[in-house]
């Protein structure tokens, strides 16, 4: 009975919960600010998705194309390109270089 009661500890709500981002103001910035060609390390990202695909904590970005009345901004991260909506990047935080 324990193990199970672990087990459902760890689901998709466990990655879901909203914690605060530890950048003090002026630190980062949310990815959906940025301009194209701006390079930076991702400081904070509470999407599982996006995780997933490799925008995780300490990884190197580099924005393609943000244009603001376009609803997606096309990022890359490593060889690969990725198109992220608008409100999922504004939750992303990125330290600029």
């Amino acid at each position: 009975m324990n193990a199970q009661r672990k087990m459902r500890q760890w689901g998709r709500r466990f990655f879901q919960v909203q914690r605060q981002c530890p950048c003090k103001r002026g630190d980062c910035l949310p990815m959906s600010d940025l301009t194209e060609g701006v390079k930076g390390k991702v400081f904070c990202n509470t999407d599982l998705r996006t995780i997933e695909r490799g925008i995780y904590v300490g990884a190197d970005i580099s924005i393609f194309r943000n244009e603001k009345d376009e609803p997606n901004l096309i990022v890359a991260v490593g060889d690969s390109r990725y198109v992220l909506d608008r409100r999922i990047a504004q939750n992303i935080r990125v330290r600029v270089e």
